[in-house]
C-alpha cells in the first residue's frame, strides 16, 4: 500500500512534455506510481482541478541571513519553492564560534 495517492491531478513533470492528468503514488520519500491505477494509499488528495509539479528552484533569494532563523523560507516555500540558491548578491553568512572556529 502506499503511503499517499494525490488523485485527479494535472501533471507538469518538467520534462517540458505536455501536461497530462494522472493520479500520483508515493511511497516513503519516492514516487512510486503514476497513472490512472496507481493501487490504494493511507491517505488519499484529490487535487482535481490543481497542479502537480515538482519543487521550484529560486535561483535569486536573499535568504543569506533569513535562513538562520526560519526554518520554511517564507514565502518561497508557500509557492512551491524546495530548493534557493544563496550568495548570490554578495552577501553571504557562514556560522562561526566565538574563537573564529565553527561550531
Amino acid at each position: 500500500m502506499n503511503d499517499l495517492v494525490i488523485k485527479n491531478a494535472r501533471v507538469v513533470d518538467g520534462t517540458g512534455a505536455a501536461p497530462y492528468h494522472a493520479d500520483v503514488a508515493v511511497t516513503g520519500d519516492r514516487i512510486s506510481g503514476i497513472g490512472r491505477d496507481v493501487g490504494a494509499g493511507r491517505r488519499t488528495l484529490d487535487a482535481d482541478g490543481a497542479l502537480l509539479t515538482p519543487g521550484f528552484v529560486d535561483i535569486h533569494t536573499h535568504y543569506d541571513g533569513q535562513a538562520t532563523w526560519d526554518p520554511i523560507l517564507a514565502p518561497s516555500s508557500w509557492h512551491g519553492v524546495t530548493t534557493v540558491v544563496v550568495g548570490n548578491c554578495g552577501v553571504g553568512f557562514a556560522r562561526s564560534g566565538p574563537t573564529g572556529t565553527n561550531g
